[in-house]
Formats: C-alpha cells, sequence, structure tokens
C-alpha cells in the first residue's frame, strides 16, 4: 500500500471526526442558549412573531434574557406595539431563534442592575412573571428618546 494513500485516509478519517465534534459542540452550545424556563424560550412562547425588526434602533447589542447574555447579537427594534427583538448571530444566523415583540404593558417593576460594568435596568416581564431582561442603561435612552413606555418608570418611580 502507498503510502500516501495511507496518509490520506488518515487525513479523510482525522476531518469527519473533528466535523462530528464540532457539530456536537455547536449542538450543545444551540440548547444551553436560552434553554432556561425564563429565558429566550418562554419570550418566544408569550410573544413570539415571524418577522425580525424593521428599522432597528439598534444592531449587535448585548441584552440578558433571564440567565443568558445575548452578546452582540440582537437586534432592537420598536414601533407602537411593543419592543421587538431578534438573535442575528454572524455565522450561525437566528441560531434557531424566533423573534419576539413585547408589549410596552408587559414590562413592569423594573430594579438596578449591572451589565458590563456599566448600569442597565432589569425589567419583569408579564403578569404572571413570564421572563426577565436587562437593558443596559444606554439602550433605555434610545427608548426613552423614541417616546415608548419604559420612560418615566425607573429603578425607585
Amino acid at each position: 500500500m502507498d503510502f500516501m494513500y495511507v496518509l490520506l485516509v488518515v487525513e479523510v478519517f482525522f476531518l469527519v471526526a473533528m466535523g462530528l465534534v464540532l457539530w456536537k459542540v455547536l449542538a450543545a452550545m444551540k440548547r444551553r442558549a436560552g434553554g432556561s424556563s425564563t429565558g429566550w424560550s418562554a419570550l418566544e412562547a408569550a410573544w413570539g412573531v415571524t418577522e425580525a425588526p424593521k428599522d432597528p434602533i439598534t444592531t449587535r447589542a448585548n441584552l440578558m434574557v433571564g440567565k443568558v447574555l445575548w452578546r452582540n447579537c440582537v437586534v432592537v427594534g420598536i414601533d407602537p406595539r411593543g419592543l421587538h427583538l431578534a438573535v442575528k448571530v454572524p455565522i450561525f444566523g437566528g441560531f434557531g431563534k424566533t423573534p419576539v415583540r413585547i408589549p410596552w404593558t408587559a414590562f413592569h417593576d423594573p430594579e438596578p442592575a449591572r451589565l458590563f460594568w456599566a448600569d442597565a435596568t432589569m425589567w419583569r416581564l408579564g403578569t404572571p412573571e413570564v421572563a426577565t431582561i436587562t437593558l443596559p442603561g444606554d439602550l433605555e435612552s434610545r427608548l426613552d428618546i423614541a417616546g415608548h413606555a419604559l420612560g418615566g418608570r425607573k429603578p425607585g418611580l
């Protein structure tokens, strides 16, 4: 048997094995991302929509839904009906997550929080509570400028 042929077979076997390992790792990551009962899955069940935000006010936003931090991958839009969020990971697309539109009336009981060492607010969503969302201060100020329902309902007010 030619040495080059054996080397080719070993390389192909190695690449297939690495592909399977990568597939398993990505599947595990997808299961863990927002898999809690108070995470993105809960938002999807309560307020899932089919369309992504039109005319987003920001892309690649950081926010926390439940215990999961969505870093640099959330598209945020607003309209009179509510806050419109969609996950958009550069390589993986929506990462299996449906866009959501959270009605302005669902936001209640704000609490001060920190997100990346900056001021943020954790909001409880829905009655009974469906999930929590932590919005950084700069994103909240954009919502306030747009004149939507979060204005005036700051922690402690």
